[in-house]
């Protein structure tokens, strides 16, 4: 199999396209790294939701392709205190006085090495907190995001690395706000979830876990006309994914995370918008105030001069 990998342009921003006969991804490093396109090619799919314009996607860059999550999802007040230090950061969703998705889809990446071989191709691009006052000032810590997008056959693995080159820990969360192509009609969805959060009126969990109230989500349920964003409890026991089968299309996609990613948040806009959400979390919603353990909420710490690495991957393959 023949791989390649170019530096192009996406909606007139630098961008890096790698692929195969099968496969074609782009990601747009100034764009917080985000993968923007996933495309099946013979016959050409679009797998992510791209925009058609800078205008549209200005509008709500959450929606288009996969905006990484540092930390994902809400904060309540945009405050938390942990290890005797108080984070305040941005009201970024100011009606429900919560900051939500963090600080680095918003910011340029620098990308630092592409390949590709006969078996792969990679890119790799970075960010670090101190070429960012605003993200210091919120989170004060020297800390560098590693990306690494490695293409095999019809597969894509997006590795982040996190490392703190500070001198102090720090609580970290990372997530995916990854928007599929869903046409409602024609496709099924499936999680396998072993609990719902329950979540208030500004959408932060109460604390409650709930039985996932749709038994059909775990089996792959018709999405048309039902409203989602929901936050679930991914289930340990078994494959920790999200499936999506598109009928219309022959195609299954497979959203695969490892074991860090205990927790899902899945959101639709209103069923009818022709696109699906499945967000995996390293921990929950507004998880650092969340009075619970935090082997359920999914706070975990990085010590200085270390590294942590989580992977998820998703597979395209055909039903027939």
């Amino acid at each position: 199999m023949t791989f390649y990998v170019k530096e192009d342009s996406f909606l007139d921003q630098p961008a890096v396209k790698a692929g195969n006969e099968q496969l074609e991804i782009t990601i747009v490093p100034n764009w917080g790294s985000n993968l923007i396109s996933i495309e099946r090619l013979q016959p050409k799919v679009h797998i992510l939701r791209t925009p058609s314009s800078i205008e549209e996607y200005e509008q709500a860059p959450v929606q288009f392709g996969t905006p990484i999550l540092f930390p994902p999802n809400r904060i309540r007040d945009g405050q938390f205190t942990f290890s005797n230090r108080t984070y305040t950061f941005e009201l970024t969703e100011p009606d429900k006085h919560n900051h939500i998705h963090g600080f680095v889809y918003t910011k340029p990446w620098r990308l630092e090495h592409m390949e590709a071989n006969d078996e792969r191709a990679q890119i790799i691009t970075t960010i670090h907190s101190t070429d960012h006052p605003d993200i210091l000032k919120q989170f004060p810590h020297s800390f560098e995001i590693k990306m690494i997008y490695t293409l095999e056959g019809s597969s894509l693995k997006q590795e982040a690395i996190i490392t703190n080159d500070g001198e102090e820990m720090f609580p970290w969360g990372i997530g995916y706000h990854t928007t599929f192509c869903f046409p409602e009609q024609t496709s099924t969805f499936s999680l396998q979830a072993s609990k719902q959060w329950e979540l208030n009126d500004r959408l932060l969990p109460t604390g409650e876990l709930m039985e996932v109230p749709n038994t059909s989500l775990t089996e792959g349920m018709n999405l048309g006309g039902v409203e989602l964003d929901d936050a679930f409890l991914a289930n340990q026991k078994e494959a920790n994914e999200a499936v999506m089968k598109l009928e219309e299309e022959g195609l299954n996609i497979t959203y695969k995370a490892d074991h860090h990613f205990k927790h899902w948040v899945v959101y639709n806009a209103d069923g009818r918008k022709g696109y699906v959400c499945p967000e995996p979390y390293t921990w929950i919603t507004d998880a650092p105030n969340l009075p619970l353990p935090k082997e359920l909420t999914g706070v975990q710490t990085l010590e200085p001069g270390t590294s942590i690495s989580t992977t998820t991957e998703i597979t395209i393959t055909k039903t027939n």
